[in-house]
Order: structure tokens, then sequence, then C-alpha cells
């Protein structure tokens, strides 16, 4: 019987058709290439990356796209200081031109001049400017400003880029210690729940002791994820500025120290001055001074030299001449229905709301300078009483434990002191980064932390001039 049915079962096999053996093998392989593109496009795993703070500002320099975009506006800049430089110089244009006319037309003005109804002419045409009001030397001038501006808004930029980076990135090792604090007393407290079971076995703690290590315990497990989700979400953070994928997620090395910053000795004045904001301010005032100047120049007169050197046809080439001329072209205007004269006014206008908002951004600085000392005073006194605290905290939980062991203290009395030891733990290192965010703002208010990328900025100068 067994013997039958192998038969059977290899003589159905033998009846299969050929062109189902073939639409399996194709469906085989085809499924083969379709997993080997899938292997293929799939996400590979990358190995997190570890930063410094040095590491992670160059790296935001030289690759993020905001910094990428006021690179190129700074070229445009430049672009466009040559362009206006150009319209001091001869213009040199050439011509061509055919023209059909109703009725024969002299070619050229010769003594026995060529009529023909074709006429041909090409040339080339010279227009050298010499007196035009000041509004071309003006142009020139507004293009030298804007090419500041532009470099002042890359300093505002980078320097904002580098206060972001430094903030992010002690974010970063903020919540990494907040994630071991939390460790370790989450280590403790599985500890201490896995001895009250034993204690409550052997009946001296009550079932409600053990329950509230378990609620303490999950609130703490709570805790730890969202310190972790947060940890990460500021990863992401810091990659975006760096100018990466955000799912590249870049780790912080090094401690969270409070800033090492002296406030005595400084010319604020001085520096305030220095801001690129404010220099963007002085520029922008500079530029709408030129700007008066050259709707002034509207009411003036403009003087060119001009030339013209070429030759004229007709039909078929007849009567081939080269002709010139050159002189001089004086243009005034007599009457424009009161558009210079509202031009101006729009100018001077500009002007004065130029100087309010220089005056603003001034006051703006000293306010922010002002603020950043404060919160430097404010963070540093904190820094003092939170770590007063730790230490409290830390010798009330060592003497609670301690009475919970020998059975004269409860686990209230426990849970209640590490609560008190973590928010001590907690608000030290909130304290160090408030500091370390004070100080950032005191060197972005003052202009200092142009040291963090000096040399950078002075190689990438270099690179925008060669262009």
């Amino acid at each position: 019987m067994v013997t039958n049915v192998c038969q059977l079962t290899l003589t159905n096999r033998t009846l299969v058709p050929h062109h189902m053996k073939t639409r399996r093998l194709f469906f085989r392989a085809l499924s083969l290439v379709l997993l080997g593109c899938w292997l293929a496009c799939a996400p590979i795993a990358q190995a997190k990356t570890v930063l410094t703070l040095e590491q992670a500002i160059a790296t935001a320099l030289s690759q993020s796209p905001v910094l990428g975009a006021s690179r190129y506006e700074m070229s445009a800049a430049s672009a466009a200081t040559r362009s206006a430089t150009g319209r001091l110089w001869p213009q040199l244009d050439a011509y061509a031109g055919y023209q059909r006319l109703s009725d024969p037309a002299a070619v050229a003005p010769i003594k026995t001049p060529v009529f023909s109804r074709d006429q041909y002419r090409t040339g080339i045409n010279l227009k050298i400017p010499i007196y035009h009001g000041g509004r071309l030397r003006g142009l020139t001038a507004i293009a030298d400003i804007e090419k500041a501006i532009a470099k002042t808004n890359f300093e505002f930029k980078a320097q904002d880029l580098v206060s972001n980076v430094t903030n992010v990135f002690n974010l970063i090792l903020y919540l990494k210690a907040l994630r071991h604090a939390q460790q370790e007393t989450l280590a403790a407290l599985r500890k201490a729940r896995d001895d009250a079971a034993l204690k409550l076995k052997v009946g001296r703690i009550a079932p409600v002791d053990l329950m509230q290590l378990d609620t303490q315990v999950a609130t703490q497990e709570q805790a730890l994820i969202k310190t972790r989700e947060a940890e990460r979400r500021t990863r992401q953070s810091l990659a975006m500025l760096l100018g990466w994928e955000p799912r590249r997620e870049p780790d912080a090395q090094g401690t969270l120290t409070p800033a090492q910053i002296d406030l005595s000795g400084e010319d604020v004045a001085r520096m305030i001055e220095d801001r690129p904001d404010v220099r963007r301010a002085r520029n922008e005032v500079r530029k709408a001074e030129a700007a008066v100047k050259i709707a002034r120049g509207a009411h003036l007169p403009s003087l060119d030299l001009v030339g013209d050197y070429g030759r004229r046809a007709g039909s078929g080439l007849e009567g081939n001449e080269e002709v010139w001329s050159a002189g001089v072209s004086l243009t005034l205007n007599l009457f424009s229905g009161g558009t210079i004269s509202s031009q101006v006014r729009e100018a001077k206008h500009r002007l004065m709301a130029a100087r309010e908002n220089l005056r603003a951004t001034r006051l703006r600085a000293q306010a922010e300078v002002l603020q950043a000392v404060s919160s430097l005073k404010e963070a540093e006194h904190r820094l003092i009483l939170a770590r007063t605290a730790k230490k409290t905290a830390a010798e009330s939980y060592r003497i609670e434990e301690l009475r919970y062991k020998t059975g004269a203290g409860t686990v209230t009395d426990v849970l209640l002191a590490q609560a008190a030891w973590l928010n001590a733990q907690t608000s030290e290192l909130a304290a160090i980064y408030d500091h370390q965010a004070a100080a950032v703002s005191y060197r972005l208010a003052t202009g200092k932390i142009n040291a963090s990328y000096s040399r950078w900025r002075k190689n990438l100068h270099k690179k925008v001039l060669e262009r």
C-alpha cells in the first residue's frame, strides 16, 4: 500500500506541465530579488557618535544648513558689490539689426547715397559715465554696506548657533547625570523592596509597607523612562543643530560642571558695540544715509561720453559703408510730478527709522547683559544652596536607612528621605545647568562667545574672499 502511494506521488509529479514549473521558478527568483532589494534598502544601524563640546561646535559651524545659507548670502553680496562697481566703468555693447521699410531710404549719408527698402546695420556702442550726481558711487557704497551686513548676519547666526549647541550639549550632560542618579535610586529601591519582601514573610513588616515600596519602584521606573526619552529627544535636537539627520542621535562626552567666568574688569560698553547685531544696525544707518544721497542725486544732471562705430548696408549688402559718431550726452530732469521729492522724503524717513532701530538694538543689548549678570549671580547662590541641601539630604537618608534596618524606623520615613535625597541631587544638577546656561547667555550678550569659533571664522572668510 505504501508502495502504491509513492508510485502515485511520483506519477503526479511527472504529469506537471513544463510551463507550470517555469512559472514556479520565475516566482521564486522574483521573491529572491525582492528580498535582496529590501535588505539593500533597509536602514543600516549606525554606531552612536560621541562628541566633545569643541567637536560639536566645529561640526555645527561647518555643516549647519543655517550657516550654509548665510555663507551663500555673503557670496551673493560680494558678487553684488562687483556688479555695482562695474557701473563706474565704460560700457561697451555690440549691436546688429535689420529693417524693412515701406519706401526706399538712404543707407548711409554719403555724397551719392544708395537707397534701399532693406536696411542692415551692425556696430559697437560706447558709453563712459562722467557725472551722475553721485548716484553710481552711492549704489557702490550701498553694495559694500550690504556686504558688511551679510557678514554681520553670518556672525550673528554663528554666535546664536554656538550658544544653542552649547546649551543643548549641556542639557544632554544634565539628563545623563540625572538618569544615572535615578538608576542608582531605582536600584536602591529594588533592593529595599526585596528586603521588605523577606521581612514580610517573617512578619516583621505590614503588607502595606511592601505596597508602598512597589508604588515607589513603579514611580521611579516611570521617571527614569521620562528622563531617558527626554535625553533621546535632546540628542535629536543636537543632531539637527549639527546639520545631521535626527536619527543619528549624537551623544555628549564630558561631565556637567559649573562655568568658570570672571565678571571683573569687563568693558561692557565696548563689547556691546562689537556685537554683530549692533554692528548690523549701524550698517543699516549707513545704508539709509547713502540712500538719501542717491535720492537727492536724482535732481542733478547726468553727463556721459558716447560713441558709435559700425557699418550700414542695403539690399544684397549694396552700399556697405563705415559710419561712426562721438559726442557728449547730458540729461536733466525738469519735472517728475513730485516723484523725486517724494523719494527723497521716503529715504529720510527710512534713515530716521534706522537710527531708532540702532538705539533700540543698543538698549536691548544692555538689557541682555544686565539680565545675564543677574542670572549668573542667582545661579551661583542657588548652586551653593543646592550643594548644602544635598549633603543634608544624603545624611538624612543614611540615618533613616540605618534606623529602618535596625527596626527603629518605618518604610515611609525611608521613602521620604530617599525622595528628598533624589530631589537634592536633581536640584544640584539643575543649578549647575542653569549656571552654565547663564554663562552662555553672558558670553552671547557681550560677544565673548566669538572665542569659540574665531579661528574657524578666519579660515571661512578667506574661503569666501577666494570665491
